[in-house]
């Protein structure tokens, strides 16, 4: 499986930072999701939960308020699309095992669309979108919905090291799934991991909102 791990600027073809910028981002990064993590126990404890029952490793979601674009130049944000479960690829025209997956990402995304769950492509091209859309479209994506990340903003936030990056969100987006490396997303297995995961985080969080009524 091969995974494109990021530099300093999130560029492929810089000079390789000092391995002390490595050991300071790596524990930013950690200190980053920690945070979040510790900021919201609830979802730290439904994680736990929802983990113990899908035998998936299940994380309590990182922040995500970092704004992005659409290709229509529109800004959003992630946590504005709160109320659907989402599958978000973080990705890169010049990462090839990005490219690779795209026709199993928009695969995935006709696949899933109809139960409700939706695929996002995030984009970390500094180009932004002039940069970016060609390469999808020359690749055949239409299903999925876009973003685009120019100044890594989000990536950053989620701590994201590395492409491909994915996060499997819940619904409310409490828990999540991280993948990191390129997957078959539109293969049965794959297929039945996202749709699992989804409807556990769906049953835990009605059953959480009962409690609390």
């Amino acid at each position: 499986m091969f995974y494109t791990r990021l530099s300093m600027n999130f560029q492929p073809k810089t000079a390789q930072p000092p391995r002390r910028w490595f050991l300071s981002a790596g524990l930013a990064a950690w200190a980053g999701w920690y945070a979040g993590s510790v900021m919201s126990p609830l979802a730290s404890a439904r994680a736990a939960t929802l983990a113990v029952s899908t035998g998936q490793n299940i994380k309590a979601a990182p922040p995500m308020t970092q704004l992005v674009t659409d290709e229509d130049g529109k800004s959003f944000t992630l946590d504005s699309l709160r109320g659907r479960p989402f599958l978000i690829n973080f990705w890169a025209s010049w990462c090839a095992p990005c490219i690779a997956e795209m026709p199993s990402l928009q695969m995935a995304a006709e696949q899933l669309h109809p139960d409700g769950i939706d695929v996002v492509l995030i984009s970390v091209d500094r180009g932004g979108v002039n940069k970016a859309l060609p390469v999808l479209q020359a690749n055949g994506v239409t299903t999925p919905r876009l973003g685009f990340d120019p100044k890594a903003a989000l990536s950053r936030e989620m701590g994201v090291t590395g492409l491909p990056t994915s996060f499997l969100l819940s619904a409310d987006q409490q828990t999540c799934v991280v993948y990191v490396g390129p997957r078959e997303w539109h293969e049965d297995q794959m297929q039945s991991e996202i749709r699992g995961f989804v409807t556990a985080a769906s049953i835990s969080s009605k059953a959480n909102l009962f409690k609390a009524t």
